[in-house]
């Protein structure tokens, strides 16, 4: 994963075709250093080297829009409330010559220890992307 300048990287998932990662990353952001875009490649590692599988690129402001079961309905909420769910995102191709299917489950939320007011968390997430 990376996010601005930054790259995050999960340990590899050896000998399956489903993958679950389960590797949580915590990115603190505030009003003077938000996110642009956050982007995801897979990659196959094997004996001789890794194999693109796939990429996700999420605008940030957009990392809520599928919390809630469907495509642009969710909201903000805090990562341990039951109603924030996680969401597939279609891998995408780099160039034509790519082979790419399958999916990438993320789910993303605010951090906080109780879980907090929805309204309050849409309020702050407006003030982190205006």
């Amino acid at each position: 994963m990376r996010v601005n300048h930054k790259k995050y990287k999960t340990k590899s998932i050896k000998q399956t075709l489903n993958p679950a990662w389960n590797t949580h990353f915590d990115i603190k952001v505030s009003p003077k250093n938000t996110p642009t875009l956050l982007s995801f490649t897979v990659w196959d590692k094997d004996t001789f080297g890794r194999d693109f599988l796939g990429e996700v690129n999420i605008p940030f402001k957009n990392i809520f829009d599928r919390n809630n079961g469907g495509i642009s309905d969710g909201v903000p909420r805090n990562y341990k409330d039951p109603n924030n769910l996680e969401a597939y995102f279609q891998l995408a191709k780099r160039s034509e010559k790519n082979n790419v299917s399958g999916e990438l489950c993320l789910k993303f939320g605010i951090v906080e220890e109780h879980i907090g007011d929805v309204k309050r968390y849409a309020d702050a997430w407006d003030v982190l992307n205006a």
